[in-house]
């Protein structure tokens, strides 16, 4: 029966004008040719930044030079059909080297929820990361930080736990498993459940959080740095905390 058809993955990349990461999108592009899998890039007009526009005292910030001018609309909206062209483009080559199905949407409304209403319980989201204050100094690439994911041991999250396995692989990548622990045992439990679960000779590395929250699993993350943060979304208010805070991309399973 047409009900019990099972619904094919996919995979889902959020982008935005401040989060506009091709390299996560061919990131993403890799994974869906591995799995066989559609690649969708879902565009989010930001509604708070498009009203901010429209207000005569907005100023922007050159995060280089530090020079202010005028937020102004119409130059924003160029701005975003020149950034959409750019994604576009990019789909088509993936499209044409890799031979996956892509598609591509615009959204318009806050990040997180904008994405989080255009996705189905089987696909994989890749969220792009928040922009971050433009630094000087040299920082190593992205490439060389760790993949890391949150284990506490239930179905969901290995799920998670093997998703980011798979992408430690395919970005050759370290991994870090955080353990949501509050004793010694309970970390040495979980620590062993991943453990059969994770690849043989990968290098994993374990770190357990406790209190387990968004503000302590970041600081841990921020010692490493991060390439990716894999989390299970059925944690909620939780796995919506650490997309909108985290300073690295976010894939929720």
């Amino acid at each position: 029966m047409a009900e019990n058809t099972p619904v094919s993955e996919r995979v889902v990349v959020a982008l935005n004008v401040l989060r506009h990461d091709i390299g996560l999108l061919e990131l993403a592009a890799h994974l869906a040719a591995r799995k066989q899998a559609q690649l969708i890039a879902v565009y989010v007009e930001e509604t708070n930044l498009l009203n901010l526009a429209e207000l005569p005292f907005a100023v922007e910030i050159d995060r280089i030079c530090a020079a202010e001018r005028k937020v102004d609309l119409p130059r924003l909206m160029r701005t975003l059909r020149s950034s959409t062209e750019q994604i576009q483009q990019a789909l088509d080559r993936l499209n044409e080297r890799l031979q996956i199905d892509v598609s591509f949407r615009t959204v318009r409304g806050h990040f997180v929820s904008a994405v989080m209403s255009q996705i189905e319980q089987v696909d994989v989201v890749f969220l792009s990361k928040r922009p971050e204050p433009y630094r000087r100094s040299a920082t190593k690439k992205t490439s060389m930080y760790p993949i890391w994911v949150v284990f506490d041991g239930s179905k969901g999250a290995e799920r998670a736990l093997q998703m980011a396995v798979e992408l430690a692989e395919l970005e050759s990548s370290r991994l870090y498993v955080a353990l949501p622990a509050k004793t010694d045992t309970e970390s040495e439990i979980l620590k062993q459940l991943a453990l059969k679960r994770c690849v043989q000779g990968a290098a994993v590395r374990f770190v357990t959080i406790y209190p387990f929250d968004a503000p302590n699993l970041l600081h841990s993350i921020r010692r490493t740095g991060c390439r990716l943060l894999v989390v299970k979304r059925q944690d909620g208010d939780l796995s919506k905390a650490i997309s909108e805070a985290a300073a690295c991309p976010v894939v929720l399973i």
